[in-house]
């Protein structure tokens, strides 16, 4: 079955809606972490990202963040700009689409380049643990993403 006219337009419509609300909840629970107190949660707790590191590699991993946090707040905001880019001409009526498309690819590009970074201060992180708790924390991370029960030594 295609999808054509009316019904075409409003499921790609529907589709695009969808990815930007899930892109904002995305955004908004790890902007939600991150603007605390370094190491605090509102309630007085470190924030839920935290818990999941042992409790000895903590003080790394938040020293590391704590490094990078204005570099971190300016990729979000360039998020945080591509998404309100999109919600504006999500909300033209008619839909300019090649506009659109390039609002999504350089919301995109903007989400590419926050993941990147993430990924370089992960491996800053990892160069800084001893290999006993770095080994610790990838069977933890094997066993949340995948489900995978930690190796035996």
């Amino acid at each position: 079955m295609t999808l054509t006219g009316r019904r075409g337009t409003a499921v790609v419509v529907a589709a695009i809606v969808s990815l930007c609300l899930n892109l904002l909840l995305a955004g908004l629970m790890i902007g939600g972490r991150w603007h605390h107190d370094p190491g605090k949660m509102p309630w007085g707790g470190p924030p839920p990202f935290m818990t999941r590191f042992p409790e000895e590699a903590q003080p790394i991993v938040k020293g590391v963040f704590d490094a990078h946090k204005e570099e971190f707040e300016g990729h979000r905001k360039d998020v945080q700009a591509a998404r309100q880019k999109v919600a504006e001409l999500l909300k033209a009526d008619p839909i300019d689409k090649d506009q659109l498309n390039q609002a999504l690819a350089a919301l995109s590009q903007q989400t590419q380049v926050m993941q990147q970074f993430g990924q370089q201060v992960m491996i800053e992180i990892a160069e800084k643990l001893p290999p006993k708790l770095r080994s610790e924390m990838a069977d933890r991370w094997a066993k949340d993403r995948f489900r995978k029960p930690p190796e035996e030594p």
